[in-house]
């Protein structure tokens, strides 16, 4: 250890010395001669303040004079196995001059501004020569303001030496406790006063006249024109859309920005008639829409009046399917393309209604849905093609009662959708088959009427609404099971323009 001590010292000359107190009492150093130092140094500090601060810098005690002083630094080091009263303590002295040279060095010139460094009433660090060559009494007279400033505070005072006002500040340093005191000569704080504001109004005046001509050259130059042009544009036929300006051969931007002006004219000439046939257009496909969306209301209508009827004769399973079947048109034509889960769960509930009617007591059916992503949404009809795809081909074909579990929650950053059922499962070359569909990234509407119609067409909804990183996902083993999983992007912003159609 006192091999790497010396090493560590010759590398670095700002060091002075190494020493360590080691928790068995055993002392080491670079100056084996001089190591048994750290014992005072340690109790000039007081141990109980080394554990609460950990490490602390002090000034050598043995250097009284006002110069050539000995920095110490002094850490704490605790034990790793948390024994009691086993405790070391590592001393790093370094040179003076390394402290002057850190705060930069000493001047014999007068400074502009100036720093002293106190440890209670010793002066550590000086900047300015010329105040070593007074008295060590008048040195202290004149530090003597600023040793019973505290933590955290700052004091600034004026004071004369030889003749000559100074203005010190003087605060405390949180780590070493020192005092740190900067003085400048008031004539300095006058004289760059002085010449500061001379050169304020010279730059000025300067500015003012530079200033007057530039707006002089930009309003002859730029507004003017752009004043000329904004005057034309305000008598412009905006019916017919005349060109009103005549053309500029000026090469610069005023000369382009007419020349373009004259050229939006013509665009818009033709950009109006398209429009106009694009409205046309427009209006024809809103015309087709509505009367797309004559059967869906009328078999909406249609089922309302059954389940009445259905009530009114006591018929209840008949009255809940129509019911149900009822509301599932109703969300299709009401809402727009993205909706809550809460909404979607609805929809699949009454689904689960009509299929249990019809199949009494062939599967049973389970929830696992957070109630955080309730409110998240996603697009319309993207779970209930899975459920009645897992009823189908896996719950109807076993035989006896399936199980069929919907699970819905937060996975990291992403909305976690999972149908998982106990039934047949799929067959190995099945699995590949819709393993390879699902890794497509095109689609085209000839599939649309192939196999496979349901998954396909949830699929690639996924695709074409939040992109290629997002697909669905199929496990399955034959006569097992199969569980079909999707991970989406989490959106909570509840839909606040849903499109809500009428009966």
């Amino acid at each position: 250890m006192q091999s790497s001590m010396e090493q560590f010292v010759l590398i670095n000359s700002n060091i002075a010395m190494i020493s360590v107190l080691a928790p068995n009492g055993s002392i080491y150093g670079s100056k084996p001669e001089k190591a048994v130092e750290i014992v005072q140094t340690i109790n000039s500090i007081g141990r109980e303040r080394l554990k609460n601060t950990h490490f602390a810098v002090t000034v050598s005690p043995e250097t009284a004079k006002r110069t050539n002083h000995r920095i110490s630094i002094v850490r704490y080091l605790s034990d790793l196995n948390l024994r009691n009263g086993r405790e070391g303590y590592a001393k790093i002295d370094i040179y003076d001059r390394a402290f002057e040279n850190m705060l930069g060095g000493i001047s014999d010139d007068e400074p502009k501004l100036g720093t002293l460094v106190l440890s209670g009433n010793r002066i550590l660090y000086n900047s300015d020569a010329r105040f070593n060559e007074i008295k060590v009494q008048e040195m202290e007279r004149l530090t003597s303001n600023f040793t019973q400033i505290t933590n955290g505070s700052k004091r600034t005072l004026q004071l004369k030496y030889k003749d000559q006002l100074y203005l010190f500040s003087g605060s405390v340093n949180k780590v070493t406790g020192w005092t740190i005191i900067q003085f400048i000569p008031v004539h300095h704080i006058f004289d760059t006063f002085v010449n500061n504001t001379l050169n304020y109004v010279f730059f000025s005046l300067l500015s003012l006249i530079a200033a007057l001509a530039l707006a002089f050259f930009f309003h002859r130059y730029f507004i003017q024109p752009i004043l000329n042009l904004c005057k034309s544009m305000k008598t412009m036929d905006t019916v017919q859309l005349s060109n009103v300006i005549p053309g500029s051969d000026r090469e610069d931007e005023i000369g382009r920005l007419i020349n373009s002006f004259n050229d939006m004219i013509l665009r818009l000439k033709a950009s109006r008639e398209s429009e106009i046939a694009s409205s046309e257009l427009q209006k024809k496909a809103e015309l087709k829409m509505l009367q797309s969306q004559i059967n869906p209301h009328f078999l909406y209508n249609t089922l309302n009046a059954i389940h009445s009827i259905s009530e009114l004769h006591r018929l209840d399973q008949i009255s809940v399917m129509t019911k149900s079947l009822a509301s599932i048109y109703r969300y299709n034509i009401k809402y727009g393309d993205e909706v809550t889960i809460e909404k979607e769960l609805e929809q699949i509930e009454n689904y689960i209604k009509i299929q249990q009617i019809r199949f009494p007591n062939k599967f049973e059916v389970q929830y696992d849905v957070s109630p955080d992503v309730l409110h998240c949404k996603i697009l319309k009809f993207l779970i209930q093609p899975i459920i009645e795809n897992s009823f189908y081909h896996g719950l109807e074909p076993k035989g006896g009662q399936g199980l069929l579990k919907l699970t819905i929650g937060q996975r990291g950053q992403l909305l976690y959708i999972c149908v998982c059922d106990n039934g047949v499962g799929i067959k190995e070359e099945k699995l590949k088959e819709l393993t390879a569909m699902l890794q497509q990234n095109k689609h085209t509407p000839e599939e649309d009427t192939g196999r496979n119609f349901g998954l396909r067409n949830v699929h690639a909804r996924i695709k074409h609404f939040y992109g290629n990183d997002y697909r669905m996902e199929i496990t399955s083993n034959d006569q097992e099971g199969t569980s079909i999983s999707i991970h989406l992007p989490i959106n909570r912003e509840l839909s606040s323009d849903e499109n809500f159609g009428g009966r």
